[in-house]
């Protein structure tokens, strides 16, 4: 059914006159990293070929292979692969037999280009399986970043990614504009606050997420605006409530024996003015919306 729902929902995207960038992150055909046996596995592999044939008719420009998607092994994802219509991609999962070269078994990265250019790049966490070995991620990404930089305006990673590993990339100095990842039990709202904008569907399956970016200027980073407007939102809320109805009170007037308070009312007043001042300075913005993929969505029938 979610499949089909996606399906539906992209359709209606494309009668708007929008041609979107279809992406996925990461543990798209198995729900776990272990093989499953008998009759289980005969399922599981139907499930992962109905998901190969959906996305070829869906349309997708870039699947990043997840630790799942490895599950029965590399035979079997090359197999998928060969039927697939979009790209698999990785920049650093190679073959075990090919440990001294280093050769990466799918292609690092992918440049799509639409009104600009925008370089995905595909990362997973390291795991263990005994097919492939995962190399050092953010060394494999380094590696590559100024390659996709220097042929792309946006460049965008579809990381397969633990929280240990996500939390390495917004720590240091590897520039990209935008996090995709999977792997990850949250939903995000938003972009966050941290360095680079990080969305994640978590891990149901049951949402679709819907970014649109405007990029006037290649070299400056991105605003996310449903980030700056929750923040906007949420400090006017706690705002609001101390004022207890009414809308009259100076806060800090009121408040002003009262340093803990009146040192909270400061920090939501920095927040506004902070949140408002990247609206108005922003030059790249991005939006996200999501679609909850339940029975209110009509099915494609062809899927």
């Amino acid at each position: 059914g979610g499949l089909a729902r996606k399906a539906t929902i992209t359709d209606n995207i494309k009668s708007e006159g929008i041609n979107p960038i279809i992406v996925d992150a990461g543990n798209l055909f198995f729900k776990n990293n272990k093989r499953t046996i008998g009759l289980n596995n005969d399922i599981s592999q139907i499930n992962a070929e109905v998901i190969v044939n959906s996305f070829n008719i869906i349309g997708c420009d870039a699947f990043s292979i997840g630790e799942n998607d490895l599950s029965n092994g590399l035979d079997y994802l090359n197999s998928l692969k060969n039927d697939a219509k979009f790209p698999f991609i990785s920049a650093n999962i190679i073959d075990s037999k090919n440990l001294l070269s280093e050769e990466l078994i799918f292609d690092p990265y992918i440049i799509i280009e639409r009104d600009i250019r925008i370089g995905f790049i595909g990362l997973a966490s390291i795991f263990s399986h005994s097919e492939v070995t995962v190399l050092d991620p953010l060394l494999s990404l380094s590696k590559i970043i100024d390659e996709v930089r220097g042929k792309s305006d946006l460049v965008v990673l579809l990381f397969n990614s633990s929280d240990a590993d996500i939390m390495k990339l917004q720590n240091s100095s590897i520039d990209v504009d935008l996090i995709i990842r999977s792997k990850s039990k949250k939903r995000s709202s938003d972009g966050g606050k941290k360095r680079i904008p990080e969305y994640s569907l978590g891990d149901r399956g049951k949402y679709l997420f819907r970014l649109e970016l405007s990029l006037y200027q290649s070299g400056v980073g991105i605003t996310d605006i449903t980030s700056q407007n929750n923040i906007i939102k949420n400090a006017q809320k706690r705002l609001d409530r101390m004022k207890k109805g009414n809308d009259e009170i100076n806060l800090k007037e009121f408040y002003k024996d009262d340093k803990q308070t009146l040192n909270r009312i400061l920090g939501y007043e920095k927040q506004l003015e902070s949140a408002e001042t990247k609206l108005k300075e922003a030059n790249n913005t991005i939006e996200v919306s999501s679609y909850e993929l339940d029975k209110n969505i009509v099915s494609k029938s062809d899927i």
